[in-house]
């Protein structure tokens, strides 16, 4: 496999670059949401103290806060039962962040330095068990609360929705079907603060997964870097009057993304994707997408402060940028990868073109509808 390791400005993206050294401030930041973090030296860490821009001190555990880390801190570990080997990845929050802040030869991420708040809510991105969905809004709404609150929020984990014949199945080894209310809820109080909501739209099934799928997130496909294999194609529609759509899609495919695990000995052992061919490691998937768009919307958002304010901010704010996103998108015609050879459009994330696109003026846009349970596909 060939593998990204640069997803970061190209010759003559001079405001990208710009807009990198501005977020060094912090003025904006991004609350990453996900199985919390190892020390990676690809985050920044030196030995077991983090840089300063990544604000463990901030962020909290909320998946297993007595028996588990205090603060939002991977154990690494998988639970002992068949069903928690296949579904979780403790090391997901390392992998995914690394797609922002990695700065090194191995993987340059999008936006170096950004100032993070990362938080703990699941063992891997598919939540089952005691793994409530309910630890999302649990987490946003504590990143909302904090004195200076992320104006981004990178969602790579969720979960698919009612399955039909299979959901009887499905609720016996994997738990909720949905979102839990208080994290519908917390979506929108988001939504109307003036943040961002970014998350993965999945690629194991053909519709967009929870809580991409609701209206008020940006919903993110991948594709492979020639552009001729995506990962992600949705149906067209999953509940009454509503589009199940992606945004945007971003370069899903063969990621060198940082990893961690244990050693036999317990110790931790840090990676990259190209290090793990013989353990099959995988550097695919919308969970490497979706930061990419976070760390592109805390830069459009960080670039053109002044504007959105004049706005008015509120769900004005994502509103604006999803226009911004999509008009400023390379148009690919992307393969699917159902292996049915179905062809279709999709929108490429340009970080350049999008910061060089403006929010431009309320006129025309509405709020989207609430974060609503769909129920059926």
């Amino acid at each position: 496999m060939t593998y990204v390791r640069d997803l970061g400005p190209r010759d003559g993206d001079r405001r990208w670059r710009r807009a990198q050294a501005a977020l060094h401030a912090g003025k904006t930041r991004i609350a990453h949401i996900d199985t919390g973090l190892a020390p990676h030296p690809s985050l920044g860490f030196t030995g077991e103290t983090p840089p300063p821009n990544i604000r463990m001190d901030e962020g909290l555990n909320f998946h297993d806060p007595l028996g588990g880390p205090r603060g939002p801190v991977a154990t690494l570990t998988k639970g002992k039962a068949l069903i928690e080997d296949l579904t979780e990845y403790p090391d997901h929050g390392v992998k995914t962040l690394s797609v922002i802040l990695s700065d090194n030869a191995r993987l340059r991420g999008v936006a170096p330095g950004a100032h993070v708040v990362p938080y703990r809510v699941a063992n891997g991105p598919v939540f089952r068990a005691k793994a409530r969905t309910g630890a999302i809004g649990s987490a946003i709404d504590h990143a909302l609360g904090l004195p200076d609150p992320p104006r981004v929020f990178s969602i790579s984990m969720g979960n698919p929705g009612f399955a039909g014949a299979f959901e009887g199945l499905r609720r016996l080894l994997s738990g909720e079907t949905v979102m839990a209310g208080e994290t519908r809820r917390a979506i929108d109080r988001a939504y109307e603060a003036g943040c961002v909501v970014v998350c993965a739209a999945g690629q194991v099934i053909d519709t967009v997964v929870y809580p991409a799928r609701f209206p008020r997130c940006i919903a993110v496909g991948g594709f492979d870097m020639q552009g001729a294999l995506h990962i992600h194609y949705p149906r067209d529609g999953y509940g009454p009057g509503e589009k199940a759509r992606v945004d945007v899609w971003a370069r899903a495919e063969g990621i060198n993304r940082a990893a961690a695990h244990l050693d036999a000995a317990g110790r931790p052992v840090f990676t990259h994707a190209e290090d793990e061919a013989d353990i099959g490691g995988e550097p695919s998937g919308t969970s490497y997408a979706c930061p990419q768009v976070a760390a592109a919307a805390a830069l459009w958002i960080d670039t053109h402060r002044a504007a959105l304010d004049a706005l008015g901010g509120g769900w004005r704010v994502t509103e604006t940028f999803r226009r911004a996103l999509t008009a400023s998108a390379r148009k690919v015609v992307a393969q699917g990868a159902d292996g049915r050879g179905k062809a279709g459009p999709i929108l490429a994330l340009d970080v350049e073109r999008l910061l060089a696109t403006p929010p431009g003026e309320a006129a025309g846009l509405a709020p989207r509808g609430a974060s609503v349970d769909a129920g059926f596909w």
